[in-house]
């Protein structure tokens, strides 16, 4: 394929497919800076290697890379406007194209019957990504660290002024690793052991790398390799995709201490028919500081709110009862968040008293109970 724009003058010239380009570019884009003083981290550097191309991006905070098959036909690398160059690889057609760049670091595209023009800036001014060392290194099944992000995120803190809440510790010791995040409301704790290890090490990885990794990362088979270093750490995904964020430097709070050491009363339920009560109920709760109220009678729990601007909500569904009946109210956006990633059929509310936070718990069953644990803790609200 030969396009009519292509300079005989190029520092690099390869031939790949839109597609694959189009789904790289979208993947690493997101690591692209939105509001930088430096206009070249706006832009995605793509670098010859091997038979492959490179895609890189970072904000100096988040870097993602991956590579793409390609026929290359000249080494070299250049640099092209991330949303510009993201917007054309989409509406091109689906079929082969020609990349390559001249010594005005121009980015010439050819696919079919189209040619662009994109200016670029040169590659070699493009930063460097972080190195990371193994010293600290594990490996995990995709899956199960999706779900260790999944089951956490929600928890973590969006208040700026508090940076150290606003990641997810990650305690890595052995074969075991444990993810904590909390926002002073609620704290999401997920246990679990990792497939080999060696090293050991505290880290806060920022909620947006976590969130960046999640979206990478799916339910298919594989492992994911981690690499944590004294301010970074490395994510390379079975697809070959290696996300490397800075950490958050500081020191987490105690959360051991936040969870009660002893229950009082304990509340069985079936997770779907209380989340769905949830959710209704959260409907009138919205204009009264999102409170639900609990109360347990015999074997029966009712989630009830109310607002003078929305009415009344009432609902019933079955639970089993240890203790005595107990009052308690719960921001109905917190139960809900947490009772969304837990995919088990049953759950425990555990309880002490009316002021004292909660703690909900899966039931999981016995072929999974040394797999690792999962617990929220929920901080209650005043009832009026």
């Amino acid at each position: 394929m030969e396009s009519a724009l292509i300079d005989s003058r190029t520092s690099l010239k390869a031939i790949c497919s839109r597609k694959d380009l189009f789904e790289g570019v979208q993947t690493v884009g997101h690591a692209v800076s939105g509001r930088s003083a430096l206009p070249i981290l706006s832009h995605i550097l793509v670098q010859s290697e091997g038979e492959s191309l490179r895609l890189s991006a970072t904000d100096l905070e988040l870097s993602i890379s991956l590579t793409i098959p390609a026929r290359i036909e000249e080494e070299g690398g250049l640099t092209a406007p991330a949303r510009l160059l993201t917007e054309l690889l989409n509406t091109l057609p689906d079929a082969d194209l020609a990349l390559s760049v001249d010594r005005s670091h121009a980015v010439r595209l050819h696919c079919e019957r189209s040619d662009y023009k994109l200016l670029g800036l040169p590659a070699e001014e493009y930063p460097r990504l972080p190195e990371v060392k193994d010293t600290n290194r594990f490996v995990i099944s995709q899956s199960l660290l999706r779900e260790m992000i999944k089951q956490t995120s929600f928890a973590v803190s969006t208040d700026e002024a508090r940076a150290i809440l606003t990641g997810i510790l990650m305690v890595f010791e052995g074969e075991m690793l444990r993810f904590v995040a909390t926002d002073t409301h609620r704290l999401a704790v997920r246990t679990a052991k990792v497939k080999e290890g060696h090293g050991a090490q505290q880290a806060i990885v920022p909620a947006r790398a976590m969130n960046e990794l999640m979206r990478i990362l799916n339910d298919n088979e594989g492992d994911v390799t981690v690499c944590l270093s004294e301010n970074q750490v490395l994510f390379v995904t079975p697809d070959g995709i290696s996300l490397i964020s800075r950490l958050i430097e500081g020191q987490f709070p105690n959360w051991q201490r936040v969870i009660p050491t002893q229950r009082l009363r304990r509340l069985t339920l079936q997770t779907l028919p209380f989340q769905r009560a949830v959710r209704r109920a959260s409907i009138v709760a919205r204009n009264a500081n999102h409170r639900v109220i609990l109360r347990t009678l015999d074997d029966k729990l009712t989630i009830t709110a109310e607002s003078s601007l929305e009415g009344v909500a009432y609902e019933e569904v079955e639970v089993v009862r240890e203790g005595d009946d107990l009052d308690i109210a719960f921001n109905a956006r917190y139960l809900l968040d947490v009772l969304s990633v837990i995919e088990e059929e049953g759950l425990y509310l555990d309880l002490t008293e009316q002021l004292k936070p909660g703690v909900v718990r899966p039931i999981l069953p016995e072929s999974e109970e040394n797999a690792g644990d999962y617990l929220c803790v929920l901080m209650p609200m005043q009832i009026p």
